[in-house]
C-alpha cells in the first residue's frame, strides 16, 4: 500500500500509515518529516515494541538533538534523554514516571531562550477512558484571525517564563525556572513560511512593552479565539501510537488531573531541541 497520510479527527494534524519505526527508510523519514511541516501534529499507530533506541531515532527524524527535562527524577534509567509519564506507583509507593506532565495550555519550553523545536510521545500503556492530550494547531489559528489582528500583532513581542503559572516544583524548590526570556507574539517557520502565533497560557507572561491591563486583555483575546472549538482537538490514545507536533505552531494540554487513579497510562516522551532563536 505505500505511505498514506490521512487527517486526524476534526482534520486537526495527521495520522501516517505505512511505516514501521523499528526500520524506516530514507523515504520513511522524508515523508515523516514533511508530513511534520505540513501538518504540525503527526501521529502513527501500531508501532509496537519500540525500544528507547527505536524511540529516539525517530524522535531524530525531526531535529538532530534531543534534550532531557529539567525534572531529573523521571528520567528513563537507560538514558535522560527520555522521561518517563506514569502514573503508576511501585510497590513501596514511589512514582515511576510523572504523573501530570501540564494539564493547562503551554507550548514545551517556551520559556528558554532556545525553545524546543518538537515533542514525541510514545505510549506504553493507555486507560480505556481518559488521559487523552487536547491540540490546538496555532497556525490554522493565525490563518483564522481577522486581517486587523494579524496587522496588530505583527511584529510584538512577549516574556516567557517557566514559573509564570504556580506549581509546587518551584515553591519545594526542585526546579529553578530560567530567567524571562522574549520571543516573537508571531513566529514564521523559514522551512516553509508558515505564520503561527507563539503565545501561551502557562509560560506567557505579557506583550512586551505594553501596559499589563492591555496585555492580558490582549492574550485573552488571543487565547478564547484560538480555544473556540475550530482550531483544537482531543487525541484518545491506544497502545502503541507514536505522537509529535511542532511546539512553533501548536500548543497542548494533558488532562491526566482527571484521570481515574486506577487507569494506569504510562508514555514515553523526547523533547527535539530548538535550532536557534525563534524569528
Amino acid at each position: 500500500m505505500g505511505i498514506q497520510i490521512s487527517p486526524l479527527p476534526g482534520g486537526i494534524g495527521a495520522e501516517i500509515h505505512g511505516i514501521d519505526l523499528k526500520a524506516p527508510s530514507h523515504d520513511d523519514r522524508r515523508a515523516i518529516y514533511q508530513a511534520y511541516l505540513d501538518h504540525r501534529i503527526i501521529a502513527l499507530r501500531g508501532q509496537d515494541g519500540l525500544t528507547t533506541d527505536n524511540v529516539m531515532d525517530a524522535s531524530r527524524i525531526l531535529g538532530p538533538e534531543l534534550e532531557p527535562h529539567v525534572f531529573t527524577r523521571y528520567h528513563h534509567p537507560d538514558t535522560p534523554l527520555l522521561m518517563v509519564l506514569s502514573n503508576r506507583v511501585d510497590t513501596a509507593g514511589n512514582e515511576k514516571g510523572l504523573k501530570d506532565a501540564g494539564s493547562f495550555w503551554h507550548s514545551d519550553v517556551s520559556y528558554k531562550e532556545i525553545p524546543a523545536k518538537a515533542t514525541m510521545l510514545y505510549a506504553l500503556e493507555v486507560p480505556d477512558v481518559g488521559g487523552n492530550t487536547l491540540f490546538c494547531d496555532m497556525a490554522a489559528a493565525y490563518e483564522g484571525l481577522p486581517d486587523a489582528m494579524k496587522a496588530r500583532l505583527n511584529g510584538l513581542q512577549a516574556v516567557h517564563n517557566y514559573a509564570h503559572t504556580p506549581r509546587e516544583i518551584f515553591k519545594t524548590g526542585e526546579v529553578t525556572p530560567p530567567p524571562d526570556c522574549v520571543h516573537p507574539v508571531i513566529r514564521t517557520n523559514p522551512e516553509n513560511g508558515c505564520k503561527s502565533i507563539y503565545i501561551n497560557p502557562s509560560y506567557t507572561v505579557r506583550i512586551k512593552g505594553m501596559p499589563i491591563e492591555e496585555s492580558d486583555a490582549l492574550k485573552d483575546e488571543i487565547f478564547a479565539h484560538c480555544q473556540n472549538g475550530a482550531y483544537c482537538m482531543s487525541y484518545g490514545w491506544r497502545v502503541g501510537d507514536v505522537v509529535a507536533w511542532d511546539n512553533a505552531a501548536s500548543m497542548h494540554a494533558a488532562t491526566t488531573d482527571k484521570l481515574d487513579p486506577t487507569k494506569h497510562r504510562t508514555i514515553w516522551r523526547t523533547i527535539i531541541s530548538g535550532e536557534g532563536k525563534p524569528a
